[in-house]
Order: structure tokens, then sequence, then C-alpha cells
């Protein structure tokens, strides 16, 4: 059961696809995925996540959660999907409140084959 754990920083304004490049990015088996993420306490962040063309997340706001605490997934996912072999699984993070500082989003997506 493959499990991408990404750890992003975005700078005010910013996006990010944490995904891009990942050996997952396109499903290579039909499969069941968990999606979890949250945002640094004191962050703004909005999240779009799709599998194939289904929009499963858009434009929506992440929870705070203390950097020091994990993601347990069984507890903590937003989404929880069934996608097909060859499908791209997407998601895109957007900083929305212009930080000074670096904002910090963790993401963890558990990929069960089916």
């Amino acid at each position: 059961m493959p499990t991408i754990k990404r750890e992003t920083s975005l700078g005010a304004n910013a996006s990010a696809n944490p995904l891009a490049g990942s050996q997952y990015e396109f499903l290579p088996f039909d499969a069941a995925i968990q999606f979890a993420a949250f945002v640094a306490p004191n962050g703004a962040v909005e999240a779009t996540l799709f599998s194939g063309t289904d929009v499963l997340l858009e434009g929506s706001p992440l929870d705070e959660k203390a950097l020091t605490e994990p993601i347990k997934i069984n507890e903590d996912e937003l989404v929880r999907d069934v996608a097909a072999a060859g499908e791209r699984i997407g998601y895109t993070i957007r900083e929305t409140a212009g930080a000074v500082g670096p904002t910090v989003v963790r993401t963890v997506l558990v990929i069960t084959p089916l």
C-alpha cells in the first residue's frame, strides 16, 4: 500500500502541486485513495484535489494542525475515493493570506490497490 507524505512550504500568494513527479501521480492500477492535509497554525491555504475527471475538493480551506502532531489518516482524512488505473491524482495548494513568512502544508495520500 503506497503512502505519499509531503511537507510543502509556500510563500505569499504562491501555489504548488505537491504530487507533481510522483510515481503515483498517474495511478498504475485501480485503487482506493485516502487523502488528508493540514496547514501549520496561522496559515491560510486552499486545496483542490481531483482524480481523473472527478473533482473531489475544490478551493477548500485546509484546517490548521500543529506540525508536531502526526496526520492520522483514519481520523483526519478529508477525502476517500476509488480511482481507475491511468487516472491522474491532481492536487494543488494555494496560500491565500499573503503571509510574510513561509506557510507549511503537510499532506498524506494513501493508495490501496484494488
